[in-house]
């Protein structure tokens, strides 16, 4: 198991940002591995919520379940794998700052293979897509304010 913490700001309205990212099914426009998620579960997209998601790896396509654990708008928002090649835990915690909205992620994820032998490289490889992730979520919502 793999753990890091990383932040972005957003110069966006923190109820905004919250929404897009609390919604699952926006994960494709701005996660580069997510191709689709879909909802397995009736009702609202709160705590117990769950999802679909198909990703595309470097090692193939994968297929996780997902639940949403933790939901309270505007401040935090968690989601983990149920089943599926790949576990994780990501934990959303939203706060305005100035103009922007700050997203901080504290995130684990389960490796195997290669990468559980070697964790730190594999930790470097996973932040930093997460990272992308991440400034694409802050490009995709600031080009929608103009």
């Amino acid at each position: 198991m793999i753990a890091f913490h990383t932040t972005v700001a957003v110069r966006r309205p923190l109820a905004d940002v919250f929404a897009y990212v609390a919604d699952p099914r926006t994960f494709p426009a701005w996660n580069s591995a997510v191709q689709a998620v879909t909802s397995t579960s009736a009702g609202p997209a709160d705590a117990g919520a769950t999802y679909a998601m198909a990703r595309q790896l470097p090692g193939g396509p994968a297929l996780n379940d997902l639940e949403i654990v933790a939901y309270e708008p505007p401040v935090e928002f968690a989601i983990r794998t149920t089943a599926g090649p790949t576990p994780f835990h990501y934990r959303y915690r939203f706060a305005a700052q100035d103009a922007h909205t700050v997203v901080a992620l504290d995130a684990e994820v389960e490796l195997s293979g290669v990468a559980a032998i070697a964790p730190a490289l594999a930790r470097r490889a996973v932040k930093r897509g997460v990272d992308d992730n991440l400034a694409t979520l802050k490009r995709t919502l600031e080009a929608v304010s103009g």
